[in-house]
C-alpha cells in the first residue's frame, strides 16, 4: 500500500454518522442527542484504538523516522484518521443540531 493514498474505508465512519443522523430528525429530540452521544463515543474509541495499536514508540534515532507517524503501521494511522475525521463530522453535526433546535424552538414560540 502506498503512503500517499488513503483507503476508502477511512470515510466509512463519517458517512455512517451522517446517514445515521438524518433519520433521527423524524424521531424525538432525545433520540437525536443519544445518537450524537453514541457517535462521539465511537469516534473516541477509533482514535484510542488507532493510537494504542501503534505499539511502543520506537527510537527515532535508530529507525531514521520522525517521532509521530512515520514509524507507525499505516493501518493504525488509518484507524486514527477515521476517528479524527469522525470527530470533525460529529462536531459539525452537533453544531447543526443545536442551530436547528434553536430555530425550531423559536418557531414554536412564535
Amino acid at each position: 500500500m502506498q503512503a500517499g493514498i488513503v483507503p476508502d474505508w477511512v470515510f466509512v465512519l463519517p458517512a455512517v454518522l451522517l446517514v445515521g443522523w438524518i433519520p433521527t430528525w423524524w424521531g424525538s429530540r432525545r433520540l437525536r442527542w443519544i445518537a450524537l452521544s453514541t457517535a462521539a463515543v465511537v469516534c473516541g474509541f477509533f482514535v484510542v484504538i488507532g493510537w494504542q495499536t501503534t505499539g511502543p514508540a520506537p527510537d527515532p534515532r535508530t529507525l531514521h523516522c520522525s517521532p509521530l507517524f512515520a514509524c507507525m503501521d499505516y493501518n493504525s494511522v488509518y484507524v486514527l484518521a477515521s476517528g479524527l475525521l469522525g470527530l470533525v463530522c460529529w462536531v459539525v453535526l452537533t453544531i447543526l443540531t443545536l442551530m436547528a433546535e434553536i430555530v425550531v424552538s423559536v418557531r414554536r414560540r412564535a
